[in-house]
């Protein structure tokens, strides 16, 4: 453990490898995000991204759907916060706050463009054992949402992306009611995956822990309690180089947090590319952490 410590100390002391955006100082920082509008465009337009951002349209969705908009307005508002709240690396804005105390670069505004909400239904029908007609209804639920996130100190759009859920029901006790609330959790959580990504949890191996011959089984980061590390922690592992004054990295394994040992220290167990993490480990090379989906 002593020799961790030390590791560590060196590693906060001396280290100037910049992680993405955010450097090594502040790397794990919080912020700030809130939903400012939801409106909605007609469904019988097709429209991209760019369209959509030029051309807002108020009122129900229209076409050939076996729901009306108007029902689900607070769903879909709904389920868009909790994408945003799920987020490892930002507070959502529970509304007793006023856009004016969030305004720190770096910090979101979100308006939300509801392009598509529907439930269809399709039939299925069989004879049973007894000769009689049996019918089973099946409903699809889809729900499409393009997001505009602002800088909230300069107003600068820093992405627009867009995102669809989809959910099935089959039972014959199913609803499209249901199925679009599948849709909805669905797309909570594309969300959150989009935003993880973005602004994604970052830590530097210290040193490594148990091995098995060639093949590296444990290793300790500089990520802790201080900085929000859970069990059960999904991350990767890369190798990092500067080409031509640029950063290229390549994934050579798979993490998870076993154990948060300290405010910045955690056990990780080694998921993939255990012979890869060590040789580099034995090389001293510069790796990078990263967290990531499952």
């Amino acid at each position: 453990m002593k020799k961790i410590l030390m590791t560590l100390a060196a590693v906060l002391c001396c280290a100037v490898y910049a992680f993405g955006q955010d450097g090594q100082e502040g790397r794990n920082r919080t912020y700030r995000i809130t939903l400012n509008n939801v409106q909605y465009a007609h469904h019988d337009e097709k429209m991209s991204a760019g369209d959509a951002v030029g051309k807002i349209l108020s009122g129900a969705l229209t076409g050939q759907t076996s729901v009306q908009a108007t029902e689900y307005e607070d769903d879909v508002k709904n389920a868009i916060i909790r994408g945003l709240s799920g987020a490892y690396r930002f507070r959502y804005n529970n509304g007793l706050l006023q856009l004016d105390d969030i305004v720190e670069e770096g910090n979101l505004v979100v308006d939300a463009i509801i392009t598509n909400i529907k439930a269809n239904s399709s039939n299925r029908t069989w004879k049973d054992k007894d000769d009689k007609t049996q019918v089973s209804t099946k409903y699809t639920g889809v729900a499409e949402v393009m997001l505009t996130l602002k800088d909230a100190k300069t107003g600068e759009v820093v992405a627009n992306p867009s995102f669809n859920g989809q959910g099935i029901s089959g039972s014959s006790y199913s609803t499209s009611d249901k199925a679009i609330q599948e849709a909805l959790n669905a797309l909570s959580k594309r969300i959150t995956v989009w935003l993880n990504k973005y602004r994604p949890l970052q830590a530097n191996i210290l040193e490594g822990g148990a091995a098995k011959k060639d093949k590296q089984k444990e290793v300790y980061i500089d990520f802790g309690s201080n900085e929000g590390a859970f069990v059960g922690l999904h991350m990767g592992v890369y190798i990092v180089k500067t080409v031509a004054g640029r950063e290229a990295k390549s994934q050579i394994g798979k993490l998870k947090i076993e154990a948060v040992e300290g405010d910045d220290i955690s056990r990780c167990k080694v998921q993939s590319g255990g012979k890869e993490i060590k040789a580099a480990l034995d090389a001293g090379q510069q790796l990078q952490v990263i967290s990531i989906d499952k």
